[in-house]
Parts: structure tokens; sequence; C-alpha cells
């Protein structure tokens, strides 16, 4: 029985594996994401914790697998092996190290005393968590690919059919100042199934991204409190404490019939004509009136890099204080400390720069500031272990920004002011932060607070480091300044650690609750802070009709006809210009844009003189002027042979086309069918 409970998790993932393989549709699809999402980080995971048992080894290896997918798949493609074969030689020897490990070792691992057991709330809250993702994206197809997902499924496909580094396909001839790890892990996927979508991947890892962030809030739990009420407490909170109780505070968007220009019941009324539960955007009403957009789910239920760097973050934080504490046990038991955890710290600050820098250059310098602290307290207080636990763990984390620092700087380098134009300030205090984190995070606070005295009265190292790491995060967050407000992205890495803090404080907070106000109203306080939230999130996501007239899914009559010939019939190096800069041909046509989005150079680094230079291009093909032969010479720059593509629905009876089809010599029309016209310039 203990050989078979060892063995069915091998054999469970080796099934998947051969339905990703040999089963068609999206099933196939779903299932093929073992082979990359899995196997190669549960071989590495052996080789960092070999006597770890078997829920320990999992954590970390599920949490691995994509970084070390993508790194091996990324050095085989750089050594000259196709992507697909590289897919192939990753997923097969990441298959055969993990099974070649479980075939050594079936018996299980008993462990430390801070590997946290195996436990059926952890994993009922892990299954939970995975359906509320999947669901929406089950019922709601627009879900599916609204927002970043689908410029994300645009660079997936540009990594596919033209390699990496990547161009913005947004904007052909520019690299990509964007992190494109992400899109390298989902274009190996790809290729591992050439007809399957990058947004069934990018839902398959949502789900898995999930659960498993309910597994790492357990293990880091369990490693602080060692005790399974309280590790069973921060799970909830992970999952639904984000802006607990902000629903309470939605009568605060009234004030705004007191000033402006349209007050008293005309702006009252102007407001709750505005307020919609029935879409996606009910998460901006499920946040405190006047602060910043943030969300629990959100990240998890879109196509972006920025729910598996939040899952590094917390795998760096499970890194330290494991290190820390179990560095503490060893010394006490006359045993070696656990180095291994100090690899563990590596990979996650490697990871985090690679998959999220944004993520990546919070979380370490502010991993680092804590280390230091601590140091600093454990000279003065022998209980906090010695000083040289904490600077070895700042080592490991300044280790992974320095392998990965290369890398970073080629994605950053066209963030320069004298070529987007963009004059910022990092250093900014502004009063929409404190009062995002108040409102956001104020009763998880609450609930950490008894946490956070015990753990500082008793002068435990990775207590001591966890608070002294959030109040340095609560630092960064209230003083950096990003581009477009991106700071908010700071609010979830200030209220991950509160929660975590607060599993030993929220059943006492709870019962104090029921207590003073009896059972039933208690109850309803407790629906209404924390249930009450994601219900309103799962129906806006379930319901939301933008599908029936979003680019990304509102298809006319001759519009999949264009999409399947620009596929078919034109050259993968080949340029786009489209009429209002849409960027639907990012992905259904897979093929690079002149220019594919309407903002500005601060959304990713365009340089300004190119964005203006390029529009003034479409203003001339789509509008009467005459077309100008300086200009037209720009469309031979982009790196590949230009089409200008007219929809003769968006000119209500003009025909901007005339002019290209009078100028035979640097035009050519290649494509004229349901409404949709194609130029190509002439070499």
């Amino acid at each position: 029985m203990r050989l078979a409970a060892s063995v069915w998790p091998v054999a469970a993932t080796f099934v998947l594996g051969l339905i990703g393989l040999f089963v068609p549709g999206p099933a196939g699809d779903v299932a093929a994401f073992v082979w990359l999402g899995v196997f190669p980080g549960l071989a590495l995971a052996r080789l960092f914790l070999p006597a770890s048992p078997a829920a320990t080894r999992w954590t970390l290896g599920v949490a691995l697998a994509p970084l070390v997918s993508t790194v091996a798949g990324w050095t085989l493609v750089q050594a000259g092996q196709p992507l697909q074969t590289a897919a192939r030689l990753v997923a097969m020897g990441g298959w055969l190290l993990f099974a070649g490990g479980e075939a050594r070792a079936l018996t299980p691992r008993s462990g430390s005393e801070a590997d946290a057991p195996n436990d059926r709330v952890a994993w009922g809250w892990a299954l939970a968590a995975a359906a509320f993702v999947v669901l929406p994206a089950l019922v709601n197809a627009w879900t599916r690919v609204r927002s970043d997902s689908w410029v994300h499924a645009g660079i997936v496909w540009e990594i596919a059919e033209r390699g990496f580094p990547p161009q913005d396909p947004r904007f052909a001839g520019q690299p990509l100042h964007y992190v494109w790890f992400y899109n390298l892990f989902l274009a190996l996927l790809h290729s591992l199934r050439p007809n399957s979508s990058p947004f069934t991947h990018m839902v398959t890892a949502n789900a898995c991204w999930i659960a498993l962030e309910v597994w790492l809030g357990w293990q880091v739990a369990w490693a602080l409190w060692r005790e399974r009420v309280a590790a069973r407490a921060a799970l909830p909170l992970l999952l639904t404490g984000l802006n607990a109780g902000a629903l309470l505070l939605w009568p605060l968007w009234l004030l705004r019939a007191l000033h402006g220009e349209v007050r008293g019941m005309a702006e009252v009324r102007r407001i709750l004509s505005g307020t919609h539960f029935d879409g996606v955007e009910v998460m901006r009403q499920l946040c405190a009136p006047f602060a910043w957009m943030v969300n629990s789910w959100d990240k998890f239920m879109l196509g972006t890099a920025l729910g598996y760097a939040y899952l590094l973050l917390l795998l760096s934080l499970w890194a330290a204080v494991r290190w820390l504490g179990d560095a503490r046990d060893s010394s006490e038991r006359g045993t070696p400390p656990p180095w291994r955890w100090l690899l563990v710290a590596f990979a996650a600050a490697a990871g985090m720069m690679l998959f999220h820098s944004v993520v990546g250059l919070s979380v370490i310098p502010v991993s680092v500031g804590a280390c230091l602290l601590l140091a600093v307290l454990a000279r003065r207080d022998p209980r906090l272990g010695p000083a040289s636990r904490p600077l070895l763990l700042a080592a490991a984390m300044l280790a992974g920004l320095a392998a990965t620092w290369p890398y970073f700087r080629s994605i950053v380098s066209g963030w320069d002011a004298t070529q987007t134009g963009v004059e910022h300030r990092y250093l900014h205090l502004d009063w929409h932060m404190p009062w995002t984190l108040a409102t956001a995070c104020g009763l998880v606070a609450f609930a950490a607070w008894p946490g956070v005295r015990r753990l500082l009265a008793e002068r435990q190292a990775p207590g001591a480091w966890l608070a002294c790491w959030t109040l340095g995060m609560i630092v960064f967050a209230l003083l950096v300044h990003l581009p477009e407000n991106n700071e908010f992205k700071f609010v979830w890495q200030v209220f991950a650690p509160l929660a975590l803090l607060g599993g030993w404080g929220l059943p006492a907070l709870l019962a104090a609750w029921r207590r003073r106000l009896g059972r039933p109203l208690a109850t309803a306080g407790i629906a209404l802070a924390f249930v009450l939230p994601a219900l309103l999130l799962q129906f806006g996501f379930l319901v939301d009709r933008s599908g029936a007239t979003a680019p990304e899914t509102l298809r006319r009559p001759g519009e999949p006809a264009l999409y399947a010939w620009v596929r078919e019939h034109t050259p993968v190096n080949a340029v786009f210009v489209d009429n209002l800069s849409r960027d639907v041909l990012l992905v259904e046509g897979r093929r690079r844009l002149h220019a594919g989005t309407p903002f500005g150079p601060e959304r990713a680094a365009f340089p300004r003189e190119a964005l203006m230079r390029r529009r003034a291009v479409m203003d001339e093909l789509y509008g009467v002027a005459p077309v100008l032969a300086v200009d037209m010479a720009y469309l031979d720059s982009l790196g590949g042979p230009a089409y200008v593509l007219y929809r003769a629905a968006d000119f209500a009876g003009a025909e901007p086309w005339l002019a290209l089809a009078a100028d035979s010599a640097r035009f050519q029309r290649v494509y004229a069918a349901g409404g949709c016209l194609v130029y190509l310039r002439m070499p």
C-alpha cells in the first residue's frame, strides 16, 4: 500500500502525458501541459531536495517546471535546434530524469517537522481555486482572449513563427522591450501540439498555478507555524482576503456628487448607472472607491506572466523560511544545514527576473534588505541564529539577479527617455497607494498582527525575517512609482505575506466576531467580507457580453477567409498595415503589424518619432490625402514585405484604396473578397 501511494502520482502524470501526445482536441492540449509544466521541474526538485517527502518535492517541482523548461528550451534553440525539437527534447529529458529519480526511491520519505503534511483541506482549497479559474473560460469564450491575453498570444506566435529574441509584433522592426520568457514557455507548449491554441495553454497554466498558489501558501504557513489550524486558515485569506470588507466602502463613491462640474442627484444617477456587476469590469467595483484596481484572482484569469511571477515570489518566501528555520533546527540536532534551500532561493530570484522583472526588481531588493536587518538583529540576539544565515540567503538572491542581468538589460534598452520622450520619476509618494494598501490589506493586516507579535516574542528567525520583509515591501510600495501607475502590482506583494502571517490570528478573530455579534450576524459579515466579492467576480466573468462586439471575437463576413489567406499565402516576415491600429492580425494572421496599438510610447517603449511617423503614414493610407513617396518608402524598412489592408466597412462609402489602385508601379492588389482588400507594396 505504501509503495502504491508513491507510484500512483507517477503513473497518473504519465497517463496525462500520453493523452497529451495522442488525443486530439482541447483535452489533449490540456493534458500535454505536464510535459513542460510538470516533469522537468520534478526532475530538478529531486536534485535540489532528494531527501524530502513527496508533497514538498512536488510542490517545488511544479513551481520550478516552467522556469526549467523555458531555460532549457532557450538553451537548445540557441545551440541551433528548432523550437519543436527543443520542446520535445526538454519534455522527454524531463520525463526520463523524473521517472528515473522516482524509481530509485519509491518508498515514502519522512522529512522534517518543517515539511508540510498532505492535507485534505488544503487539497479542497486548491481544487476549488482551480475550478474558480477554469469555469469562466469554459462558459464564456471572451474571458479566454480578453485584454493582455490577446497581445501575449501575438508574442507567442512571433516566437513560434519567427524565433527569438522576438520583435514587438505590434511595432514591426523593433525589439520587444518586455519580458518574453512566459511567451517562450507557451510557444514551447504549442510546438508540442502544432494545432493547439495559446489560449488553451494559458488557461491550463493558470489553473495549475492558482492551485499551486494554495500549496505554496500551505507549505510556507506550515513552516512558519507548524500547526495545522493556523496553516489551514492562511489559505482562505490568501485566496479571498485581498479587498476583504472593501464593499462596505462603496458609498464613498457618492462623494463625487459634492464636487466637480456635475453635482447633486444628477451625479448620483450617473454613478449608479455606471455601476455594473455583469462583466469583467466588476473588479473595479470590488475595490475601495478611489483606490487602484487590485484583485486576488485577476492575474490567474488572464494570459500574463504576472501570476507565475507571484508564485515565484511565494517560492522565494518558502525558501527563505525553510533555510532560516531548518538551519536552526539543524544546529540543534547537530546535522549539516539544509544548504539546498539556497539553490531554491537562487532559482526563484532568477525566475522572477526572467518572467516578470517588475516582481524581481521589487522582491529581490526587499529580500536582501530583510536579510541585512535580520543579520544586524541576530548579532544582538543569539536566539535568531547566526548572522551568516541571512547573509548567505541575500547572496543567493543577488546571484539570481546577476545571472539574469544581461537578459534584463536587453529588454529595457528601449526605455530611454531620449527615444520614447517619456520622463518618469521612480521615487514618488502618492495618496492612492497608502489608501489602496489600507483598504485592500487592512482586514488581513488586522488578522496578521497577533501572529507577528507571537513570532517576534518567540525570536524565531523565519518569522522575524518575514515580518521585516513585509515592512520593507510596504515601504517599497509607498515610495516606488512605475509608468502608468503599475506600482499597483506591489499591493499583492504586500498582501501575500500578511495572509500567511494571518493564519494564526484568523481563527481567534472570527471567534471574537461570533461572540460580540452573535453567530448569524457574524456569519453574514464574514460572507460579505470574503465570500460575496468572489461570487460577484465569478458572476461577472460568466455573463460578460463584451465578446459580442470586441474585435478579438467579433468576425464580420469575409474576415475568417481573410485571416486564413494571410496565414497561408503571405511570408512569415510580412508586415501588415491595418486601420484603427487593430491587433487582430497578431493572432488570427500570425503576422507583425506596422502600428498595432492605439497607445503611446509609455505602453511598450515605442520610439515617439517613429510612432508618430507610422501614424502619419496610416492617416494618408486610410484618408483621402495624396500618398507621399517618402512616406511609402518607409514601408520598405520594416524587415519584410508590407501589405496594406482595407476593410470596406470602416469607411462608410469612401474608397481610400483607390489611391493605391491607381499607383500600380508601387502597389499591387493581391486579395479582394468579403469586403476586404489587400495591397502589396512592390519592391
